[in-house]
């Protein structure tokens, strides 16, 4: 708020010459005129006309829209998304610099891109502009990825996680996304992969428990852009892993 240059005139300031502020429902919210009360409300209504003014410039406009647009994975649905396991959704949405909101039906008619072309973006974006941190560790023999950062999109990581594993295996691979910080990806090979598997669901149920931006404590099995939920639990103590019986059938038994 400070340094912007303003006009005052009888019932509105007009700032920076591009807005105006209506002083009457300042003053009704402050009655009394106290100093720090009009200081938080007028702090308040520039906050707002900010985040609308980010939002203004890129509702609507492609071009503008275009390197802000993620995929963010979320528990329930949005306006635009779709199911990837369990509760967890892959949800469009705009990364603008003061906040995150999701990208609505009435952009897609205005941006007029097929859906695809915008999820592939989406995801490019995420993997070009978030700052991660790596740390693969060797769990009985078998090698696990654990992805790291601040941002609450390194968990969209794990919808393209066949790229940090490398070839895929006939098995696929198993995924964690217990908070929006965290990724855990193992690539799955042998019997080994098992232990793995436990030590995932353990590691997956201590992040989601500890948060922030708890997701999900569940594994995944990816194979392809498919997914299939493998819901974690404490139970007595201890940590259980349901497997299901096509995991069971088309992994477990041919391993």
């Amino acid at each position: 708020m400070r340094g912007e240059p303003f006009e005052l005139h009888d019932d509105y300031a007009r700032i920076a010459e591009s807005w105006d502020l209506a002083l009457l429902p300042v003053a009704h919210a402050c009655p009394s005129a106290d100093a720090g009360c009009i200081r938080a409300e007028l702090e308040r209504r520039f906050a707002e006309e900010k985040l609308g003014r980010e939002l203004d410039a890129v509702r609507g406009d492609f071009a503008r829209a275009r390197s802000v647009l993620k995929l963010r994975v979320q528990r329930g649905p949005a306006a635009i998304s779709a199911p990837i396991a369990g509760d967890l959704h892959a949800a469009l949405v705009l990364d603008l610099p003061s906040f995150v909101t999701p990208v609505r039906p009435a952009d897609l008619a205005a941006w007029e891109k097929p859906a695809p072309e915008l999820i592939g973006i989406a995801v490019e974006n995420v993997k070009a502009q978030e700052h991660v941190e790596l740390n693969p560790m060797e769990i009985a023999g078998a090698r696990i990825y654990a992805v790291s950062g601040k941002s609450v999109f390194v968990a969209t990581l794990g919808l393209a996680a066949d790229e940090l594993l490398g070839k895929p295996t006939p098995f696929g691979a198993l995924v964690a996304m217990p908070s929006g910080h965290i990724l855990l990806c193992h690539s799955i090979a042998d019997r080994r992969s098992l232990r793995a598997l436990e030590a995932m669901a353990a590691g997956s149920l201590q992040a989601f428990e500890a948060g922030p931006a708890p997701l999900s404590p569940d594994l995944m099995w990816k194979r392809g852009d498919h997914f299939v939920s493998l819901p974690v639990r404490r139970e007595n103590g201890e940590v259980k892993c349901e497997i299901p019986r096509v995991f069971d059938e088309e992994v477990v038994s041919k391993l």
